[in-house]
């Protein structure tokens, strides 16, 4: 089996999280990602040929773009209203997102005169935020269901809007390697079964070699995350005994080999955590993991047996090749679907999409005017459009074209009070 590895997309600064735009500057276009290079392991007795197919790019669809829809093109028809500006929309949810989230409150604020204000509190604390309409807009990690959704104020869209991998991050002082790791290792971690990293678990066939013999110190969130719904997600695909046991879920109950005290809220705060605890293992989005210089990257087995360390192309990869599953409607049930170990053999397989969640009618939620209404519609529709120029600079991915034009038409179903919204510019 090999791993892939490559350099990370585009040229984010110093702290790696991010790039810089002037006020009212065009988006940049996307970096250029390059093609991974294989290394074949030691023990291994065959390589597989493994080719990086990335398209990362801007996607621009819908007739709304060039028709200046909500105001976000240099024209407008003369039939139009000019768009409300000086409004604040609220967000909550989902930390995976942060760092392209504080690139799209600064560009978008510069595009519109409208402002973002978005609180990273975790998917399970967005959802429930948005639920008792405290935001306008929540995002989450975790698909929700339509068990769920009859608790909303209302009909409820789901947008994907990024997506990216959850990375399995581990701080090993004096050990140079590349961490391998699979479901059955990992879940071992978390299990409390493996509790040592010279553990022949984890070294099993050569791979691993001379790791310390120390303790392993497992971390998981403190709060309900969306990052733990992909990785108990990906444990409960591999592992019958994970899947029976623990399950997949954003707040599981942890089996007792993960002590309450090895927790850290947010992904910033896992990061740290892990990145200030010598043999802590924990897993987090990439671009937090980026931003630490003690964190080391796992390789993790993808289901052709490869082991992938996490990058752009090889989680854009793997969220392309399962685009053809089927895609519930904005409106529908997308509990059933998963973005984790797609088939190709590049593909990184902790991948996962974000999503908003938005009412049809924001007459039932926060803040209900129909002002507010039309800046909710400019913003997600920027988000869509514009916003993702911004994705593989900072360690996200775009989603499917597809998943981007049913989320603008799912954008033009959205009313106030039953009543279309005029179009604004």
């Amino acid at each position: 089996m090999e791993r892939t590895v490559d350099a990370p997309a585009g040229s984010p600064p110093a702290d790696g999280r991010g790039v810089t735009v002037s006020p009212g500057a065009a988006p940049p276009p996307p970096p250029a990602i390059p093609t991974p290079p294989v290394r074949r392991r030691a023990d291994r007795g065959r390589l597989y040929a493994i080719v990086g197919v990335v398209v990362v790019a801007a996607v621009v669809v819908g007739a709304g773009y060039t028709t200046s829809w909500y105001g976000l093109a240099k024209s407008s028809p003369a039939s139009a209203t000019a768009c409300p500006t000086g409004v604040t929309l609220s967000g909550a949810g989902a930390s995976f997102l942060s760092a392209i989230l504080d690139q799209w409150e600064t560009s978008y604020l510069s595009a519109s005169g409208n402002k973002i204000n978005y609180n990273p509190s975790g998917a399970g604390a967005g959802i429930t935020s948005f639920s008792s309409k405290q935001v306008d807009f929540a995002a989450t990690d975790e698909p929700v269901s339509a068990s769920e959704e009859s608790g909303f104020p209302g009909t409820t869209l789901t947008l994907p809007v990024t997506g990216g991998a959850v990375a399995m991050v581990y701080n090993l002082p004096g050990w140079s390697g590349t961490l391998d790791l699979n479901a059955t290792t990992i879940a071992g971690i978390y299990s409390g079964a493996i509790t040592n990293w010279d553990s022949a678990s984890l070294s099993a066939g050569g791979a691993n070699a001379g790791l310390p013999d120390q303790t392993i110190i497992p971390v998981v969130r403190s709060d309900a995350a969306g990052t733990t719904y992909v990785l108990t997600n990906y444990l409960s695909d591999d592992n019958a005994s994970w899947a029976s046991s623990v399950g997949t879920s954003i707040s599981p109950t942890w089996p007792s080999g993960v002590a309450a005290e090895k927790t850290a809220k947010g992904n910033s705060g896992l990061a740290t955590y892990v990145n200030e605890t010598a043999y802590a293992i924990g897993y987090v989005d990439l671009a937090d993991a980026k931003s630490h210089s003690n964190l080391g990257l796992a390789a993790v087995e993808n289901p052709k047996g490869d082991y992938v360390v996490p990058t752009v192309a090889d989680t854009q990869s793997a969220i392309n090749d399962l685009s053809g599953q089927p895609i519930p409607a904005a409106t529908g049930d997308w509990s059933a679907v998963s973005w984790v170990n797609a088939p190709g053999a590049g593909d990184f397989p902790l991948a996962t999409l974000s999503y908003f969640l938005v009412l049809q009618d924001p007459a039932l939620g926060y803040e209900p005017s129909s002002a507010n209404t039309s800046v909710l519609v400019q913003w997600l529709t920027w988000v869509v459009q514009d916003g993702q120029a911004y994705a593989a600079g900072l360690y996200y991915i775009v989603p499917p074209a597809s998943v981007l034009t049913q989320d603008l038409s799912a954008l033009s179903s959205v009313n106030y009070n039953g009543a279309k919204l005029p179009t604004c510019s």
